[in-house]
This record gives structure tokens, C-alpha cells and sequence, in this order.
């Protein structure tokens, strides 16, 4: 398939009016995220073990449905189903988590969640990575993260408020509950939008066929999800990804090094994410309400420099800006644990530290997502992005897997400062395999392997 540049006016406008489908599902997807912990440890009496466990289960489910649906998208060459799917599974999900009882209903919740919602990753990436030239990939990926982003701040906000006000009237459970069934509603409107306004890059796909497509899906999928698990083990394995380096070493394209710095860098950063609202619950006693509000700081902080961020980097070295981006999370990581001291002498003063730190991990976000993917799948064939995109992806899954695990694990048997800390080691460690490997082809604005000895 060739890509091929926006045109100017109107038509670019239209090309990218999908990307508003995103407004009221990352609403409820920016609300679900400060949402899970606080119902897991407030509601139902949850440890920071627990919050593990249901994240691990949504990332462990999610790895071989990115793949899968990335292969499959790549196969019958069309997005808007996969975006339109993952839309209705998050509804269906959110569904289901507002009446479960115990963390494992929650934990069934989320599986169900890690494998319907993924559909609409892959297709996500590649729409726009075919709609547009490969020049303004940040750019239009920045745009994208704006938009999304503001239903991120708009959901967070919602929530924050939701908590604030409602526990006096419903009770902190029920106040909970509700909100995941709004999330439901939310994302069952950007389903709708999806439907109405995502275009297929190519010939658009009219409404009349849509259902005998999904049939058509589904018979497909039938017929090769039993040779799934052996097809995840052979690409995951040593001899296929050894393989895939020296295919590709000195050429256009990622390869293992890049995965394994995406890998690593996820372990770092979902177990610190796992590990920090749970952190600030127990040992500062902070409550629900501002775990939301300091999610809406972070998420105002990436979502005012997603699109400045974009540009930029299109005209600059990605993986150099995705370097800093990790070694400066590194620091902010460690600072973390300093919360404690400072709240020792002022809670008010812990709160304003806390704030500026998640000011500082918005714009590092900022950095990361505008970047990660134009580099895994800017240099792959053109019939081939959708399982880039899967892969890219199946790797920052496999990350949030262990990174999961191993955050909850590290906060029940060493304690919540040194597992802080060792998060922000393993972040730098992903930084130091990127700089080592990585380095900018700037003739041709790709990124290969650096040959070292």
C-alpha cells in the first residue's frame, strides 16, 4: 500500500475526524485508570498484590490479541472493524467490572477487557500511519494524542469530581460502581462515532457490508486462532528474533534491540504506575480524589505538548528525544520516594511535590508516545505495518506483564521505597540499551542498528 500525503484543507480535516471517536472513549479510559486501583483498595479492601494481579491478568491477555489482531488486520486489509470492535469491548468490559464482586470477577473483567479492547490498537496506529506521509507521522501521532488526550483530562476530571461529591450520597462502593457504568456509556458513544466517522485509507467501507465483514472476520479468525499460541512462541523465540537482528541490522526498520529497550522499559514504568497510587494511599494516606487530580495534572501536562512534541520530533533525532525522555523519568521516579520526608514536615508541601513530579512524568509521556511508534514500525513494509503496530505493541504487553508482577511483588517483599527505586533502575536500563543500539539515519529520517563491537 502506498501512503500518501494529507491533502491540504477540507479533505486533511476529514482524514483526521476520527480521531474525535477517541474524545468520549479515552473519557472513560482516563477515568478507568486512576478508577481500578482506588475501587480495588477503597471499595473492595484490596492490596497493592491485588492491583497487580488484575493489571498483570488485562496485559497477559492483551499480548497475544495484539498480534492477532494485527495480523488479522494486515490480512483482510481493513481497520475501521478492529477500531469499531475495540471500542464496543471496552463497553462491554466497563459492564462487567461495575457488577463484580471480589477481585476475581474484577481480574475475569479485565482479561475480557485485555482481549477485545487491543483490536483497536494496531488499527489505530496504521490508520494513521497509511493516511499520512511518513514526514508528519509525529505530527499527525501528536494531533491524535492531543485529542485523545483531552477526553483523557476530561475523564480524569469527571472522576475526581465523581469521587469528591458522591460517596456522601451513595456510599464510597456503589459511588464506584456507578462511575464504571458511565464509563460504559462513554465508550458505547465512541463506538458510534467510530462507526460513523473512521475511514478506511483506501476505499471506504459502506455501512451495508459492515456486518457481513464481521461475519467474515469471524470465520477467519476461527479457522487460524488455533494456530495462534505456536506462532507467538516461534516469533518470540530466541532463534526467530536473533534472526530478525541480523536480517535487519544497518537497514530501515526495528529489530530486537528496540523491542528488548520497549520491553525493559515497560517493566520500569508499569511498576511504578502500579506500585504509586497504592504507595500514596497507605503511606501518605492520601485519598481517592486526589490520586484523580493528580492524574488530571499529569494528563494536562502531555496532552498541551502531544502535538508541539510531534512536530518537533519529526525534525529531529526520535530516538535521541525517546533516550531523554526515559533518563529523565529515571530521576523523576527516584524522586518520588521523597514524599515521604516532605510530608513528614508538610502534607501541604508533599502535595505541591507530588503535583510538579506529575507535571514532569506528563511531559516525558509527552515525549515517549509521540516517538515509540514512528520508530518501531516507520521503517517496515507497507503490507506489513499492522503486525509491526501488533508486535510494537505485544512488546510494551509483555512489559506491563512482568512490570505488573514485578511491582507488586517487589511492594509486598522488599516495600514500597525500594521497589520505587528499582523501577527507576530498570527504566534506566532501557535507556542505556537504546542509546547503545539506536542511532538516527538522518539522510533518510529512518532509525536502524547501530553496528558495535
Amino acid at each position: 500500500m502506498t501512503l500518501t500525503t494529507a491533502p491540504e484543507g477540507a479533505a486533511a480535516d476529514r482524514k483526521t475526524l476520527w480521531f474525535f471517536s477517541y474524545l468520549p472513549t479515552n473519557m472513560a479510559g482516563g477515568c478507568f485508570d486512576s478508577l481500578l486501583p482506588v475501587f480495588i483498595v477503597l471499595a473492595l479492601g484490596g492490596t497493592v498484590g491485588d492491583v497487580a494481579a488484575v493489571s498483570v491478568a488485562a496485559s497477559f491477555a492483551a499480548v497475544p490479541s495484539l498480534i492477532f489482531w494485527g495480523k488479522i488486520s494486515d490480512a483482510v486489509k481493513w481497520r475501521k472493524h478492529f477500531v469499531v470492535l475495540g471500542f464496543l469491548g471496552r463497553s462491554v468490559a466497563y459492564t462487567v467490572m461495575g457488577i463484580s464482586v471480589g477481585t476475581g470477577q474484577l481480574l475475569f473483567a479485565n482479561i475480557l477487557m485485555g482481549l477485545l479492547a487491543s483490536a483497536s490498537t494496531p488499527a489505530m496506529s496504521i490508520l494513521i500511519l497509511e493516511s499520512f506521509n511518513k514526514e508528519v507521522w509525529s505530527e499527525k501521532i501528536g494531533l491524535f494524542n492531543k485529542v485523545a488526550g483531552v477526553g483523557n483530562i476530561a475523564g480524569i476530571a469527571m472522576g475526581s469530581l465523581w469521587i469528591a461529591f458522591t460517596p456522601s450520597i451513595f456510599g464510597i462502593e456503589l459511588s464506584l460502581r456507578f462511575l464504571f457504568f458511565i464509563n460504559a456509556v462513554l465508550a458505547l458513544v465512541g463506538t458510534w462515532l467510530a462507526f460513523l466517522l473512521v475511514m478506511e485509507p483506501s476505499d471506504k467501507l459502506s455501512r451495508e457490508t459492515f456486518h457481513d465483514h464481521i461475519l467474515q472476520i469471524i470465520q477467519w479468525s476461527r479457522d487460524r486462532a488455533r494456530y495462534l499460541p505456536g506462532k507467538i512462541h516461534h516469533f518470540f523465540s530466541w532463534s526467530h528474533l536473533s534472526n530478525v537482528m541480523e536480517q535487519h541490522a544497518g537497514r530501515n526498520t526495528y529489530a530486537l534491540w528496540f523491542l528488548a529497550a520497549t520491553f525493559i522499559y515497560n517493566i520500569g514504568a508499569v511498576g511504578f504506575f502500579t506500585i504509586a497510587p497504592v504507595f500514596l494511599m497507605s503511606e501518605l494516606d492520601i485519598d481517592g480524589a486526589v490520586i484523580f487530580a493528580l492524574s488530571f495534572i499529569q494528563a494536562i501536562a502531555s496532552t498541551a505538548l502531544f502535538r508541539f512534541v510531534g512536530r518537533f520530533s519529526d525534525k529531529r533525532d526520535k530516538p535521541g528525544l525517546l533516550f531523554l525522555s526515559k533518563i529523565a523519568r529515571t530521576g523523576i521516579f527516584s524522586l518520588y520516594i521523597l514524599a515521604i520526608p516532605i510530608s513528614a514536615l508538610s502534607h501541604t508541601a508533599a502535595l505541591l511535590f507530588l503535583v510538579a513530579l506529575h507535571v514532569a512524568i506528563g511531559i516525558t509521556w509527552a515525549i515517549i508516545a509521540d516517538t515509540q511508534l514512528p520508530i518501531a514500525v516507520g521503517a517496515g513494509s507497507d503490507e506489513h505495518k499492522g503486525s509491526h503496530a501488533g508486535v510494537f505493541n505485544a512488546a510494551v504487553g509483555l512489559g506491563a506483564i512482568a512490570g505488573g508482577a514485578v511491582g507488586g511483588i517487589a511492594a509486598i517483599a522488599i516495600g514500597f521505597v525500594p521497589s520505587i527505586l528499582a523501577c527507576a533502575f530498570i527504566v534506566l536500563a532501557s535507556g542505556i540499551i537504546l542509546k547503545a543500539t539506536i542511532r538516527p539515519d538522518r539522510g533518510r529520517g529512518a532509525t536502524v542498528l547501530a553496528h558495535r563491537g
